[in-house]
């Protein structure tokens, strides 16, 4: 029981997720043009909230794009080789991953000065460290979902075993 709670959570974060914020999205935008259009009053927050919840839920797509293999990437060897697929999937997530995870670092240097500078938003008020640190968690996701992407190779190509995730536009099937 545990276990099938952890896979869950595991196989559905991303989605969770970015529903989560595009349904912000779409909220803010909708209170927004109630509120300048019908009532002529317009809100100076919402405009702002909105662009907060783009933000996270790009960033929050990272980790879906990488574990469904939806990101941009060049497939023109890929329809002339058809067979060094595997081979240029594999070289394409561990690029893609280590670039990830070199990343890291450097967005988390960014929270760390955006909240010792003490910035916060000017509509909101919200401290600008809660917007930015959305770049780190969706590097942390990208990193992790590209690790098990890899893992699943290793064990379709090498082990010869069925892979733990289906990955739909990638490689795995």
């Amino acid at each position: 029981m545990k276990t099938n709670v952890i896979h869950s959570i595991d196989k559905h974060v991303d989605e969770v997720l970015m529903a989560l914020f595009l349904t912000g999205v779409i909220t803010m935008m909708s209170v927004h043009v109630f509120f300048r259009y019908v009532l002529k009053s317009p809100l100076t927050w919402t405009e702002e909230c909105t662009r907060y919840c783009f933000i996270w839920f790009v960033y929050s797509g990272i980790g879906y794009g990488v574990r469904n293999a939806t990101h941009i990437r060049i497939n023109i060897l890929e329809i002339f080789f058809p067979k060094i697929v595997p081979a240029f999937s594999l070289i394409q997530t561990v690029i893609t991953t280590a670039f990830f995870a070199y990343l890291i670092v450097p967005s988390i240097e960014v929270v760390v000065q955006t909240v010792q500078r003490n910035q916060f938003s000017p509509g909101m008020h919200l401290p600008m460290g809660c917007v930015y640190i959305s770049v780190t968690l969706g590097l942390i996701l990208g990193v992790i979902r590209g690790i098990q992407v890899l893992i699943d190779w290793i064990r379709t190509y090498i082990l010869k075993r069925p892979a733990t995730e289906t990955v739909e536009g990638g490689v795995l099937k």
